[in-house]
This record gives structure tokens, sequence and C-alpha cells, in this order.
């Protein structure tokens, strides 16, 4: 997929079965690849950054989150957030 490609979604749909149904590569790497958990949010190899400032109605990350992965302050688990509205999501 090209870089700033623009993607219709519905609120309330799972951000990670839209990003995968969509071909955006969410998990680069063989390690990623095999070793991904299939959305059970135990892996973290489905953050994605989501940018505060373009994003609009999303609500804080949860404490689960928080302890997965502290070090990435603005990146969300896409298995466990269901879409809140417009949003820019960058994908690592």
């Amino acid at each position: 997929r090209e870089r700033g490609e623009i993607i219709d979604a519905k609120v309330g749909d799972n951000l990670r079965k839209t990003l995968l149904d969509n071909k955006v590569e969410l998990y680069r790497g063989l390690k990623k690849k095999l070793g991904n958990c299939g959305g059970g949010g135990q892996c973290t190899f489905c953050a994605v950054d989501l940018v505060e400032d373009e994003s609009e109605g999303w609500q804080a990350r949860m404490d689960y989150e928080n302890q997965k992965i502290p070090k990435f302050p603005t990146a969300r688990l896409a298995c466990v957030n269901n879409i809140q509205g417009p949003a820019t999501i960058r994908v690592q």
C-alpha cells in the first residue's frame, strides 16, 4: 500500500482486522509473521502509532496497553482497539 492512503472503515470495526482486510502489512518480518498471536493481545506485534492531533474521538489508551507497550506512549494495539472515529495511523 502507498503511504498516506485513506481507508474507509466503520466506527466499531476492529482496527487490526480493518488494516489486514485493506492489505496493510501489519506484520513485517518473519518473526512477526510467524510469531503473532492472531489478535489475542499478547504479542504486541500489531502495535501502531495513533497520531493524536490527527485523530478525533479516540479514548485514551487502556491500562492493558500501558502495561504491554510502556515505551511507546502513542502506540495502540490494533487487535484490542475498535475504530472510534477518524484517525491517522502509522504502521511500524
